[in-house]
């Protein structure tokens, strides 16, 4: 059963419905309201950096939401934006390719930091091989630790080049309800306050013993200190560096996006798979098995639920999207096992229970 309004199935965590099948997801939404672009320029204006060579800082993957908030930036708005990549071992080629041909379309420079001593690599086999022990999908979203902390080094090379803005492409059809719902945080609360109550995960990590090792435990520690542009350490460490989403204040609309990326930087997504969102980081598939294997649903749900709730997407469309693109990539699975250095990549796709 789905909602009769959205596209949520009833699997779905604290879920509920009415007489007439609508979800308390769908009764409790509330449109998202935006600043409005007027407003961001201001903002913006606010650091701008006359006697500098940049303005602004983009953490630049290759997905589209940050190729988009680039373009915006230079193109749109006449910005000097300093792009800052992670060498993330788990990116696929197609997104390298991206990020390729935006810097060089833009024009804009480009500073590389890596993963080093393979850390991204370990944190992947530490968590899996903990998370194996007691699968929980309240656990499943530690997996990305590892490259949480990227906020680290994007705030020091930010401060060595004098900016002190991040724009990033962060947007509210990317907070996933149910993730909250598994570990007791209100569906409503804002992003910033949500991130601190994160904390309530201690709940269902001590449930599992694995998960109490020394070396998992640094690892979400550093994920909850510097893992969020909102965190208490880089609070503490850069307070004078701020954080703007641009789709707090532009509407944020996957065929504008789209068409945009594709028209004006040669953007593109692997033709092998059918959705374009998180597309660029193999860890992706390794969370939607997770959850199929778990929740029997994955986060696209949520995401095109609210895409509904928006008016932005027809019911059918959405129930159309989830069934080509709820289509597992075992073969992905098993490379990033292979690259985490899981000595065998069967283990997970044939763990007791599932």
């Amino acid at each position: 059963m789905r909602c009769s309004q959205c596209v949520l199935p009833d699997n779905t965590p604290n879920i509920a419905f009415d007489q007439n099948g609508v979800c308390d997801y769908c009764h409790r939404h509330q449109k998202f309201h935006y600043k409005g672009e007027d407003e961001f320029i201001k903002t913006l204006d606010t650091f701008r950096r006359p006697d500098s060579k940049y303005d602004f800082v983009v953490i630049f993957n290759g997905g589209r939401d940050r190729s988009y908030v680039l373009l915006k930036l230079v193109k749109d708005y006449g910005m000097k934006v300093l792009a800052v990549k992670y060498e993330n071992p788990f990116r696929v080629p197609q997104a390298k390719a991206n990020i390729e041909n935006a810097i060089k379309a833009l024009g804009v420079d480009v500073v590389h930091f890596k993963d080093g001593r393979n850390l991204h690599k370990r944190t992947v086999r530490n968590l899996v091989a903990a998370w194996l022990k007691k699968p929980s999908p309240a656990l499943i979203p530690m997996i990305c630790s590892g490259c949480k902390p990227i906020w680290v080094p994007a705030c020091r090379i930010a401060r060595k080049h004098d900016i002190h803005c991040i724009v990033s492409g962060m947007n509210r059809f990317e907070v996933v309800s149910f993730k909250r719902e598994l570990v007791g945080i209100s569906r409503d609360e804002s992003s910033r306050r949500a991130f601190f109550r994160y904390i309530y995960s201690l709940r269902e990590i001590a449930k599992n013993s694995a998960y109490l090792s020394p070396s998992v435990v640094l690892i979400l520690m550093k994920a909850f200190l510097f893992g969020n542009p909102y965190s208490i350490g880089l609070r503490l460490l850069w307070p004078d560096i701020t954080c703007v989403p641009l789709f707090d204040y532009v509407e944020w609309n996957d065929q504008e996006v789209l068409s945009r990326i594709e028209a004006e930087l040669g953007w593109e997504s692997p033709p092998e798979l059918a959705s374009t969102w998180r597309y660029d980081c193999r860890i992706k598939h390794l969370r939607d098995y997770m959850y199929m294997k778990t929740l029997n649903m994955t986060e696209k749900e949520d995401f095109y639920a609210k895409m509904v709730r928006e008016g932005l997407l027809t019911r059918e469309d959405a129930l159309r999207r989830i069934q080509n693109e709820n289509k597992l990539c075992l073969d992905q699975v098993q490379l990033v096992l292979n690259q985490a250095g899981m000595e065998d990549t069967s283990l997970l796709l044939t763990e007791p229970g599932f």
